[in-house]
């Protein structure tokens, strides 16, 4: 698994919400995708975290199986946006954005 983490500190929940979004999708690659290699980005723009797990497996990941469905929720309840491009044959990209809250 290839990393690459922004090092500011967000929101707590932000975190914790980012934390268990790369975990369950870690964990989906494990048990479904056969890949060989995988991939973590997260990086903090335009008042946005951005969170990326990808990986070169299988692909044809099922939007509506529960893992996937838990990831949607996390997001959502942020008020953030997920994608997932998981063609059969061409691995998988999961991408969530999760809006910041604005400074004080």
């Amino acid at each position: 698994v290839d990393v690459v983490v922004t090092s500011t500190r967000l929101a707590p929940d932000v975190e914790a919400s980012a934390y268990f979004i790369v975990a369950e999708a870690l964990t989906n690659v494990v048990k479904h995708s056969q890949a060989t290699r995988a991939g973590v980005t997260v990086a903090v723009g335009h008042g946005k975290l951005n969170v990326e797990v990808s990986d070169d497996g299988v692909g044809g990941a099922d939007p509506q199986g529960q893992g996937l469905l838990g990831i949607g929720d996390r997001v959502a309840a942020l008020g953030g946006r997920l994608r997932i491009d998981s063609p059969p044959g061409g691995g998988t990209v999961l991408a969530a954005e999760l809006p910041l809250p604005a400074e004080r």
